[in-house]
């Protein structure tokens, strides 16, 4: 029993004192040998691949999937896509529209256009007004201005504004005629 334990500690002090040094014995030449590539184990259908690679997500060129999509269906303002804009001022063309008022004292100002059925929609900054997607960019005192936006054949994207204004009245003003006590048309 006293030779194995004498063994095992003479062979881990000859261990020790050869596995110690890094360097070289003197005398001897070393070549710079190039590290041999490990080879790659290709997978069974039955395993999986684990990475050591931290997954970085790049959202470039990718759609946001919490933003709507039929918004992103449109490409260019240009382009016209049927159900985008479920407005009702959207089914009527700018020309069919009347400004009735606009009340611009206001830090958001509000206009009211009127439809050909005779019904009020109140419009701000912003809404969709036309046949062609237009916005109200402008409220004025007496006008709104719609821009409309158009395509042309070489791919340019142009803008249309539009300006609708509040019509004069037509009808003349009664004048009370005070030495006959009528009321008459002064034209």
């Amino acid at each position: 029993m006293m030779r194995v334990i004498a063994l095992c500690a003479v062979l881990t002090v000859v261990a020790i004192a050869c596995g110690g040094s890094d360097a070289p014995p003197p005398g001897a030449t070393t070549t710079a040998a190039a590290p041999k590539p490990k080879p790659v184990a290709v997978p069974d259908a039955g395993t999986s691949i684990v990475s050591t690679v931290p997954y970085m997500y790049n959202p470039v060129g990718k759609r946001d999937p919490f933003r709507n999509l039929l918004e992103e269906v449109r490409t260019t303002p240009g382009e016209r896509i049927e159900g985008v804009c479920a407005d009702p001022l959207c089914q009527y063309d700018l020309d069919q529209l009347t400004l009735v008022a606009v009340v611009s004292g206001d830090a958001n100002p509000v206009g009211m256009l009127e439809d050909p059925t005779k019904v009020g929609h109140l419009v701000r900054k912003n809404s969709r007004v036309g046949k062609q997607g237009g916005k109200v960019t402008q409220l004025q005192r007496d006008c709104i201005v719609v821009t409309e936006y158009f395509q042309t054949p070489d791919g340019k994207v142009n803008p249309n504004r539009v300006n609708l204004c509040i019509k004069a009245d037509k009808r003349s003003v009664p004048v009370l005629d005070l030495l006959q006590n009528k009321l008459f048309d002064a034209q």
